[in-house]
């Protein structure tokens, strides 16, 4: 499975378990103060969070269960996702992000407006490599700042809790 597409970030790169946030926004506002009104889902590997000062234009590619050479890229960021039964990935901007948190947790709900990237994946924890190549010199080539790889890798092992951390440095 591959796929690709263009993302404006507003300023933060969100990778998200839609059950997740269905199940956290359902009863519970929405709580705006970033990181911590969001730190128990990255705390449970419900979401991923990365900031992006460096440029809100992203190129995206998503792959699932392949080996990156990490040489490749300017960095690799890794972090844990879980996904539950019946569950979606979803790739966000900050904006999506929290518009759909504050409308009960559910992207497919008729208040909210098309997200660029829902995919079906199976249950289970996985790894998610975020490779990184800064194109900001090609921009009118790309028009993006940053060429994106989001890999997932399924994994058995217990998963660390995620962290907020930038895109570039």
């Amino acid at each position: 499975m591959e796929e690709n597409f263009k993302l404006t970030t507003e300023g933060v790169l969100i990778i998200a378990s839609s059950n997740s946030l269905k199940r956290k926004y359902e009863n519970d506002e929405f709580d705006y103060n970033f990181p911590d009104g969001i730190s128990s889902l990255m705390m449970d590997n419900s979401i991923i969070a990365i900031t992006n000062s460096g440029g809100d234009n992203l190129l995206v590619d998503f792959i699932l269960e392949k080996d990156i050479d990490i040489t490749e890229f300017d960095k690799v960021i890794e972090q844990s996702i879980e996904l539950s039964e019946n569950d979606e990935l979803l790739i966000l901007s900050h904006a999506d992000f929290t518009m759909i948190c504050s409308k009960d947790g559910n992207y497919k709900n008729e208040k909210c407006w098309p997200i660029k990237f829902s995919n079906p994946i199976e249950k289970g924890k996985y790894l998610v490599q975020i490779a990184v190549v800064d194109v900001e010199e090609e921009f009118e080539k790309y028009n993006a700042y940053f060429k994106v790889t989001i890999n997932l890798m399924k994994k058995t092992e217990q998963l660390t809790a995620n962290f907020v951390c930038e895109l570039c440095e």
